[in-house]
């Protein structure tokens, strides 16, 4: 049964196409809250592993921006750094949640 409330991303190609492919991070905005689901075990050996996936995130997102005629890449990549640099330096946003199980398919 499908919820039409929820709009979902595709999976992405290369995901698709891999032989072995781990899903690390969900986001989704619900009535205005961000809602997150992530494998806190990813990068277990190294936590800073994290930080390279929001860089590399970034670069995708401020790539797919000027792809899309909004606005040029290097524009785009400084407006998500600032963005970054502000909400990582302000005060721990409000959250709850707990470890989930994973889902095998």
């Amino acid at each position: 049964m499908t919820d039409d409330r929820i709009r979902e991303l595709e999976i992405p190609d290369g995901a698709r196409d891999a032989r072995e492919a781990v899903e690390v991070l969900s986001a989704f905005i619900g009535d205005g809250a961000l809602h997150v689901i992530f494998d806190p075990e990813t990068f277990r050996h190294d936590v800073s592993e994290w930080g390279r996936l929001l860089s590399d995130v970034a670069h995708h997102v401020a790539r797919a921006v000027a792809m899309d005629g909004q606005m040029a890449e290097t524009e785009a990549l400084a407006a998500v750094r600032r963005a970054f640099e502000r909400g990582v330096g302000a005060e721990p946003v409000t959250a709850s949640g707990r470890i989930k199980g994973r889902v095998k398919h």
